[in-house]
C-alpha cells in the first residue's frame, strides 16, 4: 500500500530592517509560532539599511524564485508605518508578499497574473494595532494565518492601483553609456548594481568601464580570487548584476559610496 504524501510543511520568509539588536524580529516570530506552529520561518535579511525601501526590493528580487510555490514572504521596510499607506498581500507566481504598499512590491506586481489584496480584516490581525509596528500586529499575523491554511480573499479586498516604483531602473544616457545605480553593498564591501551582467556584458566586445564615486573601473574578473590584489574590478555577481569588488577587501570604502549612488557604464 502506497503511503499518502507528507504534507509539506509551509515556509515564511522575513525581510526587514529591524537589525538584530532589538526584539522586533523576534516578536515577529512569538507572533507566527502562536498562530502557525507548524509553519518554518526563514531570515533573509534584517539588515537592510533603515528606511531603504529600494534596497529591499531588490534583495527581494534576487531571493523568492528560490523558493518553493506556496511561500509566504513577508517584507517590513516601512518608513510610512502609522501613515495612510496601505498594508498588502500580492499573490504572484504561486508565492504570496505581504508588507506595506510603498513600492517594495513593484518587481512582483509585473508578473503575470499578480494580484493586490489590501489587508483590512481585523480577523488576520492581533487586537491592537500599534501605530508604529505593523511587522508584529499586521504582517506577521496575516501571513501566520495564510500558512496556516486562511484563504488570501480573506484578508480583504483587491486594489489595482499598489504602489509601483519609479525610481531605480536602468537608462540609456548614450549610444555606448547606460545609468544605473548601487542596489546594494554585502558584507563584504562588494558594490551590487543593478546593471544586469546577461544584458551588458555581451554589449562590451572590446572594453567597459564604471564609473562610480571618483573612480573607473576597467578591470574585469571571471572570479574574486582571479583579480588581483588592490585593484577594483568588474565582476558578474551571483545577484545576476554587475558587481565591484576588491580582492578581500572592501570595494564600498575604498570608492566611499553608498546605496542609491550613481554607476555610470560605458560599453565598447
Amino acid at each position: 500500500m502506497t503511503k499518502p504524501a507528507a504534507k509539506l510543511r509551509p515556509t515564511i520568509t522575513l525581510l526587514t530592517d529591524f537589525g538584530t539588536r532589538d526584539v522586533f524580529v523576534g516578536v515577529m516570530k512569538g507572533v507566527i509560532a502562536s498562530i502557525a506552529p507548524q509553519a518554518t520561518v526563514v531570515d533573509l535579511c534584517h539588515e537592510v539599511e533603515p528606511f531603504q525601501v529600494a534596497q529591499a526590493r531588490f534583495l527581494l528580487k534576487q531571493s523568492w524564485p528560490f523558493f518553493s510555490k506556496g511561500t509566504i514572504h513577508v517584507c517590513v521596510v516601512d518608513p510610512g508605518v502609522g501613515s495612510a499607506r496601505r498594508a498588502l498581500c500580492v499573490e504572484a507566481a504561486g508565492h504570496r508578499f505581504i508588507g506595506p504598499d510603498n513600492g517594495l512590491f513593484t518587481d512582483v506586481l509585473s508578473l503575470p497574473g499578480a494580484k493586490a489584496r489590501e489587508i483590512t480584516s481585523a480577523r488576520y490581525m492581533l487586537k491592537s494595532i500599534s501605530q508604529t509596528f505593523h511587522g508584529r500586529d499586521v504582517f506577521a499575523p496575516a501571513a501566520a494565518h495564510l500558512a496556516a491554511g486562511a484563504a488570501p480573499a480573506g484578508l480583504g479586498r483587491i486594489v489595482k492601483d499598489a504602489a509601483r516604483a519609479e525610481a531605480g531602473g536602468v537608462v540609456r544616457i548614450g549610444r555606448r553609456f547606460f545609468l544605473g545605480q548601487v542596489a546594494h553593498i554585502d558584507r563584504f564591501g562588494n558594490v551590487i548594481t543593478n546593471l544586469e551582467s546577461a544584458e551588458f556584458l555581451p554589449l562590451a566586445v572590446k572594453g567597459i568601464q564604471a564609473k562610480v564615486g571618483f573612480e573607473a573601473v576597467r578591470l574585469r574578473a571571471d572570479s574574486y580570487a582571479a583579480a588581483p590584489e588592490g585593484e577594483l574590478f568588474l565582476i558578474a555577481g551571483s545577484a545576476g548584476t554587475l558587481e565591484i569588488s576588491l580582492r578581500e577587501a572592501s570595494a564600498a570604502k575604498r570608492l566611499g559610496v553608498g546605496i542609491g549612488a550613481p554607476v555610470e557604464l560605458e560599453v565598447w
